[in-house]
This record gives structure tokens, sequence and C-alpha cells, in this order.
């Protein structure tokens, strides 16, 4: 047909144009169950008859789909091979409902690596890991992933990600029992990582103290943009080692590290509301990594380091602290490894140091006693912390520093002589702040008695029943609440879930006045927000306590 002949055509016919769109694939529901006569990977992968292996899973789920996995034991390395994707969604691989499967390395010869990971938009939900002489999880070049209730225990490595990884999620995530590091966000050779979040994740238990074992560590390079929210390190050499630019720790804490608690190396790296303490050598840790670099502490309270409570190593870094609580210290307070202090920025600190000779030293040379800092020479020196307070016994500060229960005490110092500049609206436990005239000093601000109300939420009985907020909290395995009676009667003591629903029942006793202490073991609860509440006869008490798993 000639070209004109089209165009005359053209004229005369109306061409509707449709707008086809793709159809997307169905989302499917897969099951796997190892503890059943019925399972086969020959199996469709229903509730009925599921597959006997992750593995058959992982080949037949794409995205959009979810494969719920019954409890057992799994003796089965994991590779992924598909992944989801923005429009159709996750692929979710995810524990049966009230079940806890345990991907388990006892017998695998094929790799000592539990789960690999280098593909997108993946889940992974509830799952134990456990018994891998190298990584339980490796993840690599992958973004837009999740991990959430997940353990992972007795290996080499923990959870390493690497390689341009970007975009990843961990909420309440435990890695414990490991030889090297419990998680670890580097190059690897590769790309830099960046915005990573975890949220109430937690390590602990370096098995071998012979070598560098970080609870969490992020990797030198130009990695940035990382979100650390109420996580916690104990037992390890140190409990953050933060060298990627741009990360903040937010109501974090770190405590019997072997090392430092902290140790910070990059630029623009802040802690907000954060806690260190009974470090074998620094709370905090300003390393020098050859490039100048600024560390802010806002609202943070250090204590009891056997070494010092904050070491900067060179003068080009700047350290700009606000509302710390620096006390305790067997050494020496602030240390400033070289002469030179010109970076240092601070104000409404609180200074004690157990050798009161040693509160702050510049270059082991220039030292200033508690009474010096306190006198004003350490401001005439560096023009910093002219409304810094001094304190000569530190358990005027604390509710019980001996159990490293850092709540402040009714007419602590800490009260009220903070200043705004930066200040967080929320403190350690999530609590508004400021409660009274001004910012309180260091992680927590003072509450006084916790919301003790009678039965109508009218009336405040001070002089009746006072509850003392549990502690350690967050915890792991225990924590102790403490309340007081002025005089003899019943009392009940609850657990509750922030629904309401009764969990756990402590005390329903007649009890004498005074003083009284509650151990709750935490073994039988999940991670989680939980609330206990005190009754004596028209009044009751409540307070928040969270659960990291």
């Amino acid at each position: 047909m000639q070209k004109s002949t089209i165009k005359k055509l053209l004229t005369f016919i109306t061409i509707t144009i449709l707008t086809i769109t793709p159809l997307t694939t169905q989302a499917s529901t897969y099951y796997v169950n190892c503890n059943t006569n019925m399972a086969s990977d020959i199996n469709p992968g229903t509730l009925i008859l599921p597959w006997l292996t992750i593995g058959r899973a992982i080949e037949t789920a794409v995205a959009g789909d979810t494969v719920y996995i019954r409890a057992g034991e799994y003796n089965e390395h994991l590779y992924f091979e598909n992944e989801g994707n923005a429009v159709d969604g996750y692929i979710v691989f995810s524990a049966y409902p009230g079940e806890r499967p345990i991907i388990d390395g006892t017998g695998v010869t094929e790799t000592q690596n539990g789960i690999v990971l280098d593909k997108d938009y993946i889940k992974l939900l509830g799952l134990e890991i456990r018994d891998w002489g190298e990584n339980g999880i490796w993840i690599e070049n992958a973004a837009n992933l999740e991990l959430s209730d997940c353990t992972v225990h007795d290996v080499f490595y923990g959870i390493g990600v690497a390689d341009g990884t970007h975009d990843f999620l961990f909420n309440r995530v435990e890695v414990h029992h490991f030889d090297l590091y419990g998680f670890d966000v580097s190059t690897a050779g590769g790309a830099d990582c960046y915005h990573g979040t975890f949220n109430d994740c937690v390590a602990h238990t370096g098995r071998d103290r012979q070598q560098n074992v970080d609870g969490f560590a992020l990797g030198h390079g130009a990695q940035h943009d990382f979100t650390f929210n109420r996580c916690s390190a104990y037992d390890v050499f140190d409990g953050f080692d933060i060298s990627a630019c741009k990360s903040v720790l937010n109501c974090c804490i770190a405590y019997d590290c072997w090392n430092s608690a902290y140790k910070l190396w990059q630029d623009e790296v802040k802690l907000v509301n954060c806690i260190g303490y009974g470090s074998e050598g620094a709370n905090v840790e300003l390393d020098w990594d050859d490039e100048p670099g600024v560390i802010t502490l806002v609202n943070c309270t250090f204590y009891d380091a056997d070494t010092y409570t904050i070491w900067v190593e060179n003068p080009a870094d700047a350290l700009r602290m606000y509302n710390c609580i620096l006390a305790g210290g067997d050494n020496i307070g602030l240390a400033f490894e070289q002469m030179g202090v010109n970076k240092y920025v601070g104000d409404n600190n609180i200074f004690h140091n157990d050798d009161s000779f040693r509160a702050i030293a510049v270059a082991y040379t220039d030292e200033f006693t508690l009474d010096q800092v306190s006198n004003g020479d350490w401001t005439s020196y560096s023009g910093q912390d002219a409304h810094s307070l001094v304190v000569s016994d530190d358990n005027i500060l604390f509710l019980d520093a001996v159990h490293y229960d850092f709540h402040l005490l009714h007419d602590s110092p800490a009260i009220d002589h903070g200043t705004w500049i930066d200040a967080p609206s929320t403190d350690f436990e999530g609590n508004l702040r400021p409660v009274g005239g001004g910012v309180d000093i260091g992680a927590y601000e003072y509450r006084g008695f916790v919301d003790i109300k009678d039965d109508k939420g009218t009336g405040v009985f001070p002089n009746e029943l006072r509850l003392f907020p549990s502690y350690p909290n967050p915890f792991n395995s225990s924590t102790v609440i403490q309340f007081e009676l002025a005089r003899a009667g019943e009392v009940r003591l609850v657990v509750y879930d922030m629904m309401g629903k009764e969990i756990m029942r402590l005390l329903d006793e007649e009890l004498s006045a005074g003083r009284h202490s509650v151990i709750l073991r935490g073994d039988e609860l999940s991670s989680g927000v939980y609330l206990y509440g005190v009754r004596t006869g028209e009044m009751v008490c409540w307070g928040k306590m969270i659960v990291l798993r």
C-alpha cells in the first residue's frame, strides 16, 4: 500500500489507543514444615501439604509471596534466588505465628554461612540462626531489606552487611555468642553501604577475648547515614564501633565492654540520650582516622570506666558535649591525648571522678582536679563549661549507682540545670523532656513519682506509694522493680502488655511498710514494651519497661 493511500485512510479512520496495564502476579502463601510426615518438596507447599525444606520455598517464591516456616530445626544453607520489587512487594519468609524455626548449621558441609542474601525486597521475620562456622547471615549488594525479631547465635560472625547494601531495616534483632562481630556494615572491597536503621537490636557475649570483638561495627570508607534507636551492646570488645559519617545513636546503651562502649571514628556522629558504663578502656573513645571530624554528645550518661570516661586521641577532632554526666571514672574523666583543646566545645555538663585529682587531663601534663574545675580553672584554660557543675560524690546524682540505675535522685544537681540548645524532646525511656522548669542533665529526665493516682485518675499520693523505675531498662534476662509503701497492706504487682492484657502476676500478698524489690525474669516475654502496675488499696502506680531479645 502506498504512503498516500495510508494517509487518506487515516483521515477517515478514528484510531482508539488503549492503555494496557500489565497484570501483576497474584501473591501466593506457602508453608514449610519439617516436623510432619506429610512434608515433601514435591508437595504444593500448602498448610496441609507443606514443603520439607526452606530451599524449596526459596526456589519458588516471587515478589509479593509469603512463606510461613513452622517450628523445627532446618539443617540447610539458604541462598536466595528471586527478589521482590517496589510494585509487587517483598518476598517474605516468616516464622509461623507463635513458632520459632531454627536454621542450624550442624552437619552442613557445602558452606559455613547460614544465610547469604544478595537480592532486593526481602523480609526475614522471626527466624533463629545458629551454629555456623562463618556468618550467621551475610548480605551484599542488596537493598530494601528487613530483618525483624530474628536471633543469631553461636557463630563466628554474626550478621555481615557489605558491598553497597542500602536502605535496610533491622528491628529487634539479637546476636550473641560470636567470635568476631555481632553486626558489621562495611565495604568489604566493594561499594559503600548507606541508609541503614537499627531499632531495638542487641549484640552481646563475645566468645574470644583475644579478638577485637565488636557488638555493632560500621567499617571504614565513605559509608553514611545510619541510625541506631534503643540498641544495646555488652560483654564485647567495643560496643559500638562507628566509622561511618552522619550516623546517629538514640537512646543506646553499652556496658561491661572489654575496651570501649562507644568507639567513634568519623565525621558527624551524634549520641543522644545514650548510656555507657563499666568499660575497661573508655566509655567514649574518639579515634583518629587521619581526617578531622565532629562528634556530638547530648544528654548522655557515662559512668565507671576503668581508664577514661571520655578519651580524645587527636586535637583535630572536634568534641561537642552538652548536658552530659561524666562520673565514677577510676582514672581520668575527660582525657585529651595530645596538647590542644581548641576543638572542644561543651557546657552544662556534670563532672565527677573517683580520682578527684584527674578530672580532666590534657596530654597528661595539664591536669585539673575536681576542685579546679569547680573553681573555674578549666573554664579559664579552655573557654568552655562555664555553666557545668562538679560533684564530689556520685551518690547524690543517681537513684542507685551501685546497681547502675542512673535515674536521677529527687534532689540531684542534674535536675533543671541543662541547656535547651539541641536538647532532645524525650529522654532515654521515651518520656517527654523537660518535666520541670528546665532540661535535666544526663540520659534521664526526672519524673518524680511515677504516675501515682487513685482509681479514678485523680489525686497523687507521694507519701503513700512510690514506684521506682525498673532497672536495667531496657533488659534482656531480668530487671528489678522497686516500690515503697508508707504502711503495711495488700499489694498486687502485675505485668501487662500494651493492650492491657495481664501477662503475669508477680505479687498478690500483704507486705510491710518500707521499700520492696521484686526480680522479674523475662525468659517468657518476647521483645516489646510492657506496663507494670503496683496496687495497694485505692492507689495504683504504673511503670513502663522494654524487653530486648
